[in-house]
């Protein structure tokens, strides 16, 4: 038995240092130890990284990453070159997830939509008839604007010149031109009349029945009374064909100047036709009448030629030509019908920038239309800037004025100029795209067999059909959604990494909940080392060799010497009966071993 010698725990230098030290500067003391549990927190941190790190690289599911710490294939002479080309090949993989990845977010960002080609023969009768509106550029009828201007001369005693300028100026209401200053004063003039410039321009205009002749449709005359309405649009009043009659102004229908004999009950329904070509569509005889033209927008004589959206009014962007007199106009209109896929509702609304038909009421659905709601946005931005609105907006009649605003150019510098507008266009949407040939008669006297013999020489044909019986119909969806963005990551992932969502779990847990685990084990197993230490310093341990009556040799129990010894002993047996006669040994007998007997090996 021997038995050690407790000693008693020794104290560092540097700890007596501190401790000695303290009596005359305590508070260097409590410093130098602050430092040096910053440090041993640093130490034990970068420990763990270090750890979990390397057993992150050594039991994770991602490629490579098993190399970069080491491994079988790594502990030769050339492991560390090894090592450093599996990292180098690490980086490169994760740099190329970063940047596809990246590529994917930003396509699926900015591209949130794309248009395919759906069908190539898609049939025109299932697509309206576009809606055709025709514009005098003259705004003022000279034979109309005689009796007004006598009037004006008789009743309230203005000269003919001033009378004339006055209505003249009229036409700046349209083209926005700046006019003189001198028929501010003569304005109220019309107001005593009962004039304002929504009824004054729809009384000077030329009518519908005197600017379109004769109407052709389907190669067959139709009364153009029935199918040709007055229309109030931003270049003033028009008419119209295969439009909503909601569109009609109610000043018109108020004078007695609607050209539809009927009323209107129910939805329009637009027209439609199923077949192509020049005999079937819109034949229309115009009647431009330059002896008439007294106010003007534009430098020459002729109509405008709007094709448009059956449903919608007619705006700059419809614009297609003019028609003059003497002149053939021929339109061939081809329809691009775009239609949004289910696939658009996983878009938001802020990345697909237009609006969906099931997102609004029925009291927003005139909100859907682009053109209503830019007219709205420039409504409230001319009201904001110039105090007073057009005539072909609202019947707003306390702003009509040709009087300019009382701001200065100055106060006029601090407002934004611009409209900001939110409108977004319909996701599904009906285009025209229109080819016009334009052709110029040279016989003064043309007698016209398309409009039953009548001599056209004075007046401008315009013709709209169908090009083709088929079109190309477009589908709008959604470029990338959230599933297959997912699925695309998942892809970059697996092929640059071989990475999966497990992986995803596995980095989740070895750098949120790995590295608390191994700092508290690490930091257990020292404080129960240090405990095991001083326990052994205060009560050093009893070396006691347990009782032995009999010891055995080592290997004395092995199974080869075993077997070696019961083969002996078999073979004394055998050689026993042969030879009797031969003095016979005692047998060796086996050692009795106790139950309490222990083996020391």
């Amino acid at each position: 038995m021997r038995w050690y010698k407790n000693e008693p725990p020794l104290i560092s230098s540097r700890n007596a240092d501190l401790n000695t030290s303290g009596f005359g500067f305590p508070s260097e003391g409590r410093r130098l130890q602050c430092v040096m549990k910053i440090r041993r927190a640093l130490l034990a941190a970068r420990e763990t990284v270090r750890y979990v790190a390397r057993n992150f690289c050594e039991n994770t599911s991602l490629h490579g990453l098993r190399y970069v710490y080491g491994g079988e294939r790594t502990e030769h002479p050339n492991g560390r070159m090894l090592r450093t080309m599996w990292l180098m090949v690490c980086l490169v993989s994760i740099g190329f997830t970063m940047v596809m990845g990246a590529i994917a977010w930003t396509r699926f960002r900015t591209t949130p939509t794309i248009t395919t080609i759906e069908t190539m023969t898609y049939p025109i009768w299932n697509i309206h008839f576009p809606g055709v509106t025709v514009c005098n550029i003259n705004k003022v009828d000279k034979r109309k604007a005689k009796v007004i201007v006598d009037r004006l001369v008789r009743e309230f005693g203005l000269s003919e010149v001033n009378a004339t300028g006055l209505l003249v100026a009229q036409a700046s209401l349209i083209n926005f031109e700046q006019t003189n200053l001198s028929f501010i004063e003569l304005e109220a003039v019309l107001g005593q009349m009962g004039w304002n410039p929504n009824r004054l321009l729809l009384e000077l205009s030329q009518p519908c029945s005197e600017l379109i002749k004769v109407c052709y449709w389907l190669g067959s005359e139709v009364p153009c009374a029935q199918v040709i309405h007055r229309t109030k649009t931003d270049n003033g009043f028009c008419c119209s064909y295969n439009v909503d009659q909601a569109m009609q102004p109610l000043v018109a229908r108020r004078n007695g100047d609607s050209t539809d004999q009927g009323a209107h009950h129910g939805p329009y329904r637009p027209q439609r036709l199923s077949g192509a070509g020049r005999h079937v569509g819109l034949s229309l005889l115009i009647d431009i009448e330059p002896d008439t033209y007294m106010a003007p927008t534009k430098s020459f004589y002729g109509a405008e030629i709007y094709v448009h959206d059956s449903m919608d009014f007619p705006s700059d962007a419809d614009f297609e030509h003019v028609a003059q007199p003497g002149w053939d106009v021929v339109m061939s209109v081809i329809p691009l019908p775009i239609e949004s896929s289910s696939t658009m509702r996983q878009v938001p609304e802020e990345m697909r920038k237009c609006f969906l038909p099931e997102e609004s009421s029925e009291k927003q659905h005139a909100e859907m239309n682009l053109n209503v709601c830019l007219a709205q946005c420039r409504l409230r931005t001319i009201l904001k800037l110039c105090n007073c609105v057009p005539f072909y907006y609202a019947d707003l009649r306390y702003f009509y004025s040709l009087r300019p605003d009382s701001q200065s150019e100055a106060d006029l510098t601090d407002v934004e100029f611009g409209m900001d507008c939110d409108c977004m266009p319909p996701c599904s949407v009906l285009n025209y795209n229109v080819e016009t040939i334009t052709s110029q008669r040279l016989s003064k006297e043309f007698v016209s067999s398309q409009f039953g013999g009548r001599n056209v020489s004075q007046y401008a044909t315009l013709n709209v059909h169908f090009k083709d019986i088929y079109c190309v119909k477009y589908k709008r969806d959604a470029y990338m959604t959230w599933d297959s963005l997912v699925a695309t990551f998942g892809g970059i992932f697996g092929l640059c990494m071989g990475g999966s969502v497990l992986s995803l779990v596995e980095m989740l847990y070895y750098f949120t909940v790995k590295p608390f685990t191994a700092y508290r084990r690490a930091h257990r197993g020292k404080r129960s080392g240090n405990r095991t230490k001083t326990s052994s310093r205060r009560h050093p341990p009893i070396a006691v060799r347990p009782y032995d009556g009999q010891r055995f040799p080592v290997g004395y129990f092995l199974r080869r010497n075993v077997l070696a010894r019961s083969k002996d002993v078999m073979q004394q047996r055998t050689n026993r009966g042969q030879f009797s006669w031969s003095v016979e040994k005692p047998p060796k007998q086996m050692p009795e071993i106790s139950d309490g007997l222990s083996f020391i090996y």
